[in-house]
């Protein structure tokens, strides 16, 4: 049993690493990001549910559709639910907002936890960091995240107060900008 743990634990962390340092092309398509929140919320339920945990979405009337790739965003949010869902004790709360920010959007996830103590929160983001107990977490879920987000252009920002929880806020750009003479151009044309 122990070994089929450890052996789960390598593979996971192994498809992390390949996944984060593989040079692949972003897949770039119009998204509603709310919309994606959404599904992700779906995909999560569970995990919330069986800590007892309620999931909120708030999102911005009239939100507009980014060009972005909507796996990578779609993984910088379990990344950011998980732990909020971990981190936060049965009956407690992890709410989403999304709202529009300049030149894209911002998605906000906010937990009830016991918040990150003011010295470990320039290691979150480091590789193999995790507060979690042996083979329950990889410590590359943050440092993941940050690795998409800066690939977007965009930044993650987090606060945190002990016995208060923890807010991460993710600002990604819109992907796509009108030329000149108003066409669409998405991905390497972008300046």
């Amino acid at each position: 049993q122990k070994i089929e743990t450890s052996v789960k634990r390598a593979r996971t962390i192994t498809h992390q690493l390949l996944g984060n340092v593989r040079k692949s092309e972003s897949i770039l398509a119009e998204v509603n990001v709310a919309q994606l929140v959404e599904e992700t919320i779906q995909l999560i339920h569970g995990e919330a549910k069986d800590n007892d945990v309620t999931l909120s979405l708030q999102a911005a009337e009239g939100l507009k559709p980014i060009w972005v790739d909507p796996n990578q965003v779609r993984q910088v949010l379990i990344n950011l639910l998980s732990n909020a869902i971990h981190a936060t004790s049965k009956g407690g709360l992890v709410s989403i907002q999304v709202e529009p920010a300049d030149k894209g959007i911002a998605i906000a996830v906010s937990d009830t936890g016991h918040g990150i103590p003011k010295e470990n929160l320039t290691k979150i983001f480091e590789p193999f960091y995790s507060t979690k107990s042996p083979g329950e977490g990889t410590g590359l879920g943050l440092f993941v995240t940050r690795e998409i987000v800066d690939k977007f252009g965009g930044t993650v920002e987090v606060v945190s107060r002990i016995g208060h929880g923890t807010r991460f806020t993710v600002q990604i750009p819109n992907q796509a900008k009108v030329r000149g003479d108003g066409q669409l151009t998405v991905g390497k044309d972008i300046q």
